[in-house]
C-alpha cells in the first residue's frame, strides 16, 4: 500500500472531525450533558503495530481492560470496514450511569450495562458513519453492535494481521469525568485505498503524483 501525504492525512483528520462532531452532539443529548471532543489524531497502523502502541501507552504493571463496541459496514461506493469504539472499562460504567440517570441503582446499571453500551456504540458509530456517508454521497449498511471486554493484548485477535487500521483517537470530556476513546476503522488494503479516494474527492485533493493547484 502506498504511503499517504501530509495533505491527505490532514483531509482525513478534517473528515473525522466533522463526522465525530455530529456524533458528540447526539451523545450529549443522551447523557444530558455537554460533551467536548478534542480534534481527532489520525494514524494508519498494522494490527500488530496498534497492539504494541496500546500496550506501550499503559502504565507499567497495569492490566486495564477495554470495552470494545464493534459494527461492520459496507459502503455502496466500494469499501467495507469494521468500526470499533473503545473505552477504558472503568470509564464505560460512568457513561452508562449518565445515560440511565445518576439515581439508577448500581445493580440495575450492571444488569443493563451491555445493552446500554451497545446503544451508546450504535449512536456514536452510526452517527459518525452516517455523516461520512453524507459527505461521500454514498449509502452504508451496518450490522448490529457487539459489546466485548478485552485486554489490550487480545483486543484485535479476531482481525486479520494483513488488514490496515485507521485510528482516530479522540478525547471526550464531561464535567465530572474525562475519557480517552479510540474509534478504529479496520479495512483491507483495497478498502482503505477506496476510502482515501473518497476523502480526496471530497476535499478536491490532487491525484497522487500531481502538484497541488495554487
Amino acid at each position: 500500500m502506498r504511503s499517504f501525504s501530509e495533505l491527505e492525512m490532514d483531509a482525513l483528520t478534517e473528515a473525522f472531525n466533522l463526522s465525530l462532531g455530529e456524533a458528540a452532539a447526539t451523545f450529549s443529548a443522551i447523557v444530558r450533558e455537554e460533551i467536548e471532543l478534542s480534534v481527532p489524531t489520525i494514524e494508519i497502523l498494522s494490527r500488530d503495530g496498534l497492539t504494541q502502541r496500546l500496550e506501550s501507552s499503559q502504565p507499567a504493571g497495569a492490566s486495564e481492560r477495554l470495552c470494545r463496541i464493534n459494527q461492520h459496514f459496507n459502503a455502496a461506493s466500494g469499501f467495507q470496514t469494521d468500526a470499533l469504539l473503545l473505552f477504558p472499562e472503568h470509564g464505560s460504567l460512568e457513561i452508562v450511569r449518565r445515560m440511565l440517570g445518576d439515581d439508577t441503582p448500581i445493580q440495575h446499571i450492571t444488569e443493563l450495562e451491555q445493552d446500554a453500551l451497545a446503544e451508546i456504540g450504535n449512536i456514536i458509530i452510526n452517527s459518525c458513519m452516517s455523516s461520512l456517508a453524507n459527505l461521500f454521497k454514498t449509502e452504508m449498511t451496518g450490522s448490529l453492535p457487539r459489546v466485548q471486554s478485552r485486554t489490550v493484548a487480545s483486543l484485535l485477535d479476531d482481525k486479520d494481521a494483513s488488514d490496515v487500521i485507521l485510528v482516530a483517537r479522540i478525547g471526550m470530556s464531561m464535567a465530572a469525568h474525562n475519557l480517552s476513546g479510540f474509534v478504529l476503522f479496520i479495512m483491507d488494503v483495497p478498502s482503505i485505498e477506496n476510502f482515501m479516494a473518497q476523502v480526496s474527492r471530497l476535499f478536491h485533493l490532487p491525484e497522487p503524483g500531481e502538484s497541488p493547484v495554487l
